[in-house]
């Protein structure tokens, strides 16, 4: 309960209260709803998967380098995508793309006709995009226990 509120009911249903009477009267009731708000039981959530070994619910622990590599790779070739559309529509040219990096998202803007940047910069995307996949399934498949640093089961 905001503390506005509080006070506008105790004046409310106590107009007879001044002073510090008040205030204890403000605070009670504060802390009487916090009490109504809050459960009065936590019930622990599950932490993650359960370890058939050591019996318990634990967080797997999953190495994801290449999945986040390959993450990044994606955003760069759905940047190659929307070069490739910018090139098709426009007179572009890969050479202002300036730097390593610009030439690396660009680079279907230096494939002529401008179609097949657009179909090669496609193609990149999905391969990138399942590369990518196959590569988190393959992780949380090999996740392991951090207690016994066995190989989890998969959840069916």
């Amino acid at each position: 309960m905001r503390l506005r509120d509080a006070k506008e009911q105790v004046e409310r249903e106590h107009p007879e209260l001044t002073g510090s009477a008040k205030l204890e009267a403000i605070k009670a009731l504060r802390a009487k709803a916090a009490e109504a708000v809050e459960p009065q039981e936590k019930t622990p959530a599950a932490a993650g998967r359960h370890c058939a070994h050591c019996n318990q619910d634990v967080k797997p622990v999953e190495k994801r380098g290449w999945a986040h590599l390959l993450a990044w790779l994606m955003l760069l070739e759905f940047g190659s995508i929307i070069a490739a559309i910018v090139n098709a529509v426009s007179r572009f040219s890969a050479d202002s793309a300036g730097g390593g990096v610009g030439r690396l998202i660009l680079w279907p803007a230096a494939v002529h006709p401008a179609w097949l940047g657009l179909v090669a910069s496609i193609v990149a995307f999905l391969a990138v995009t399942t590369l990518a996949g196959t590569v988190s399934r393959r992780a949380s498949d090999k996740a392991t226990c951090p207690i016994c640093h066995q190989t989890l089961k998969a959840d069916a």
